[in-house]
């Protein structure tokens, strides 16, 4: 292994160190200005293609809050509420992170959004007898419910009042609602939904009529769900699992008024352990029942008789039958729990209320991600940017592809293997390397020929031949000053660059986030310098004898201009220009949390240092980045191309500042659209030099496309 001897102050005859000194207003730290006459500017380059985004790897799918028709819309990854009104529209709440919306989805398949302000998470929601959408929901830090409709996209309050204590019959805010649970309406124009006060022993029925009056009906048991009869009576359905039977009851009064529960006779255990989702329209007395245990969904009757099999990719969690056609629309997962995250939603998926023989689940609306690893062309291949991806490219040259996710193995425990790196072709061919990417590897920068990476456990620079030659990575450099003694993975070496000359620069940053869950707080140096190709690690800028942490930590308008660099980027010509990119925590008076981040870029040009202050992505949590990475390209001087936690690429200049190139400017995720720009985007894990000229290569929807830029 090569260990690099450290040098904070050292010759170096790169005419960006020169630059770079100058514009720091920094000096006797070696390097200079003689390198001869200035390189010619390049010539002027092909005149960009058509402004669009394509597909060149990889499938597309994902989650987010994408309107559309069909599997050109996108769910998100919870889904709540699902319910049928009477035109056959389905209606539910959707959410991704803090974000919630409605969805709509007509007959027809065509899926639209709107937002509601609501912080607490909607789970249930119903139809009325009015054919209005019932919803219950809640303030923060209160356990109580109150039941609104939706006046098209505006909430108006049906019944309940905030900050009640315990269940309370009345009408409108006179009624007191803790849990609006199974909300189910039933033949006789109510609501029935259970309810419990704190401490009691079992759930109490209680309904809902439409001008807002609550009355409670009796108790019922523990591990119960409502579900309609097909004639519309009030069933629940209990699953005494601890002795491995259940309880079907209906609904029943007496002569004297007073509410009881008929127990059905049933034989539901004898075939399987199924879950009822709802009746199956026009049957006697059947219901569509899940079996996890199999993940098939099929036709129950109460004595045991299971008719109409239908595989299913994965669990469901909600079901709901169409009124209109009796098919059933059930949100299924693509497989396994352990396998599904905020990327990985559901689809929507349509089963006919008769199976004929050879008849499969059809999808809806929606589309699943499409993740994994295979090596092909186009769309046959396969990535997974869930976990993150980091890539480097060269003008109008290949992708050097890494990703967090691991492959999984079959065995138990499960157990799962480093990915291989990947190459895309201009072609969009991809193929895998022999060097593998574990998850304690950081970035990915390409220099010397070689392709560089960061392992945060041994604190070493490795590298690895681009042509594919090596079969591991070989140990280059190590040296402290990457270090930023930092616990946190995000912390510590932020960018590694190659500049026009091939220097390899580097960035380190601190975070000053005090977690109480650390037992010390983040503390590092903040410095920008360069590796060589024999890797000596030398300082450019900042001072590694000065350790920042959150108590000493600079006030913005005091700290030095090379602090909190998320990336670099460079530009060549006869006049070279490089690019900070910054975003600068804000700290509170107590130094003990992050009001906010503050964005910057950072424009060094010969003696001129230009900051200029980009502006904040809406809904961006104080403790979040709103801007990640930056990109150049050498046809197109003056640009800089800059991706954000928005599912958006930006192009920024001195003239315009920043313009959205393609996407959206919303940190909630959408979904990717291909076609004319702004086109649509997901989140965006990369960008980079394109395969042409006038193009990026985006990693998005564990894809990589292809966005040719606008003039």
């Amino acid at each position: 292994m090569r260990t690099s001897t450290e040098k904070v102050s050292s010759a170096l005859t790169r005419r960006h160190f020169a630059l770079w000194m100058t514009a720091s207003g920094l000096s006797a730290c070696g390097g200079g200005v003689g390198e001869g006459a200035p390189a010619p500017a390049p010539a002027p380059g092909p005149a960009p293609g058509p402004a669009s985004l394509s597909l060149m790897a990889g499938a597309l799918g994902g989650s987010g809050f994408l309107s559309g028709a069909l599997t050109d819309a996108r769910l998100p990854p919870v889904m709540a509420g699902h319910a049928f009104n009477s035109k056959g529209d389905l209606w539910f709440v959707g959410r991704y992170g803090r974000e919630q919306k409605v969805g709509r989805i007509t007959p027809e398949g065509t899926l639209s959004y709107f937002a509601f302000n609501q912080k607490v998470p909607v789970n249930l929601g119903v139809f009325d007898a009015q054919d209005r959408y019932v919803i219950a929901h809640a303030v923060v830090g209160d356990s109580s419910a109150v039941v609104s409709f939706f006046d098209n996209e505006t909430l108006v309050t049906l019944a309940g009042q905030p900050n009640a204590t315990n269940m309370q019959d009345g009408k409108g805010p006179a009624a007191q609602i803790l849990w609006f649970g199974n909300p189910l309406l039933a033949g006789d124009g109510l609501v029935y939904f259970l309810d419990r006060d704190a401490g009691a022993a079992n759930y109490t029925l209680r309904t809902l009529a439409p001008d807002g009056t609550v009355v409670s009906l009796l108790p019922v048991p523990n591990n119960s769900r409502l579900i309609a009869s097909p004639t519309g009576a009030v069933r629940r359905f209990t699953d005494d699992f601890q002795n491995n039977r259940v309880q079907w009851a209906e609904l029943a009064r007496a002569s004297s008024g007073q509410y009881f529960w008929e127990v059905l006779p049933n034989n539901w255990r004898s075939v399987a352990h199924a879950e009822p989702f709802a009746p199956v329209k026009g049957s006697i007395d059947m219901y569509w029942g899940f079996d996890a245990a199999f993940n098939t969904m099929a036709h129950y009757a109460l004595d045991g008789t299971r008719t109409d099999v239908w595989h299913l990719p994965g669990r469901v969690d909600a079901a709901v039958s169409n009124p209109l056609t009796g098919h059933l629309v059930a949100h299924a997962w693509r497989g396994p729990l352990d396998q599904s995250s905020l990327e990985s939603p559901g689809v929507l998926l349509v089963l006919d209320r008769v199976k004929t023989p050879i008849a499969v689940p059809q999808p809806w609306v929606g589309l699943a991600d499409q993740r994994g690893h295979a090596d092909s062309s186009g769309d046959g291949a396969r990535f997974d940017f869930e976990r993150g991806a980091h890539a480097t490219s060269e003008a109008s040259g290949p992708l050097y592809v890494a990703v967090g996710a691991q492959i999984p193995l079959p065995g138990t425990p499960p157990q799962s293997v480093p990915t291989p790196l990947r190459t895309v072709t201009p072609a969009g061919q991809v193929t895998s390397m022999s060097v593998t990417y574990p998850s304690s590897f950081r970035l990915l920068s390409s220099a010397y020929g070689y392709l560089v990476t960061y392992d945060q456990d041994t604190k070493t620079l490795l590298r690895a031949p681009k042509g594919g030659a090596g079969t591991a990575w070989e140990p280059w450099a190590k040296s402290s000053l990457l270090d930023s003694m930092s616990p946190s993975n995000d912390l510590g070496l932020s960018a590694l660059r190659a500049d026009t000359t091939g220097l390899l620069w580097f960035a380190t940053r601190v975070r000053p986030i005090p977690l109480s869950w650390m037992p010390f707080k983040n503390s590092g140096v903040s410095l920008i310098g360069t590796i060589s190709a024999a890797g000596q690690v030398q300082v450019v800028v900042g001072d590694p004898q000065l350790i920042h942490s959150p108590d000493n930590y600079p006030l913005l308008d005091q700290r030095p201009w090379h602090m909190d660099v998320t990336d670099l980027a460079f530009e060549g010509g006869s006049s070279p220009v490089s690019w900070v990119l910054c975003n600068r925590p804000v700290l509170t008076a107590d130094r003990k949390s992050v009001q906010r981040h503050v964005p910057e870029l950072v424009r060094l040009e010969g003696a001129t240092r230009q900051s200029f202050a980009l502006p904040p992505v809406s809904g961006t949590d104080a403790y979040s980045m709103h801007y990640h990475q930056l990109c150049t390209l050498p046809d197109r001087p003056g640009e800089v191309f800059i991706i954000s936690n928005a599912c958006a690429v930006y192009r920024w200049t001195v003239a315009k500042g920043l313009e959205l190139v393609a996407g959206q400017a919303d940190p909630t995720p959408g979904g990717v659209r291909l076609g004319s720009l702004p086109a649509s985007l997901n989140l965006v894990k990369f960008i980079g030099p394109g395969p042409d000229a006038n193009s990026l290569y985006v990693g998005s929807e564990n894809s990589v496309l292809r966005l040719g830029l606008p003039a």
